[in-house]
């Protein structure tokens, strides 16, 4: 074998390295990119609305697949609200999106037409069908039954000025509360969360401390 095909088989190994290489880097991004937008999701803490089971700052690993959680179950979700968390009214009807903007949609970029979002992280206490009631004498009541919440360590009231009860709660509509019932943002200030709202059920929590 002579000098120079000795030195064009060591190129083309060369570039059979590096391009299996960038192959599996690229799968290796692709497969992220299916797991964390798609399948799970991380999401850190942003307030201290779920304490004392979340604080500020604790990373959440939520399930993004099932957005049908039921009473109890903790989630994540995105809401349009007013800077007092009441609920936003958009006026007029938006025009159904079509293919290319649901597509741009799903991979994750965001809608230019809709509006701004916040994030929340909420306990379920009312699922579709259920009526809610949040008072200041029985706290809160669900389908006329006065719910205990031995989790919950302070006292629900409701928030005056905003919600009028009781709910009903429609085919796809939830009813939250956030852990700390004393000025948490929940349904009480933005009314119920429509499942396309809630981007998934939260799996775990990695304390802050703990990292």
């Amino acid at each position: 074998m002579s000098q120079e095909e000795a030195k064009a088989r060591r190129h083309r190994r060369q570039v059979r390295a590096i391009r299996s290489f960038f192959v599996r880097l690229f799968s290796l991004a692709l497969v992220l990119y299916i797991l964390l937008g798609h399948i799970v999701g991380l999401l850190i803490m942003p307030n201290g609305d779920m304490y004392p089971r979340m604080d500020a700052g604790d990373l959440i690993l939520f399930y993004r697949i099932d957005r049908n959680p039921k009473a109890q179950d903790v989630i994540v979700m995105e809401k349009a609200v007013n800077p007092d968390h009441s609920a936003l009214t958009v006026s007029g009807d938006r025009p159904e999106p079509g293919i290319i903007r649901k597509a741009l949609t799903f991979l994750g970029f965001r809608d230019p037409d809709a509006p701004e979002t916040q994030t929340f992280v909420c306990r379920v206490v009312g699922a579709p069908g259920d009526t809610v009631e949040v008072s200041e004498e029985k706290g809160l009541v669900v389908n006329g039954n006065a719910l205990m919440e031995p989790q919950i360590f302070y006292r629900t009231k409701p928030y005056e000025g905003f919600m009028q009860y009781p709910v009903t709660l429609g085919a796809d509509e939830y009813f939250v509360m956030a852990d700390f019932r004393n000025g948490g943002a929940d349904s009480r200030f933005f009314g119920p969360v429509s499942e396309d709202e809630i981007k998934g059920i939260v799996i775990t929590i990695l304390r802050r401390n703990n990292l």
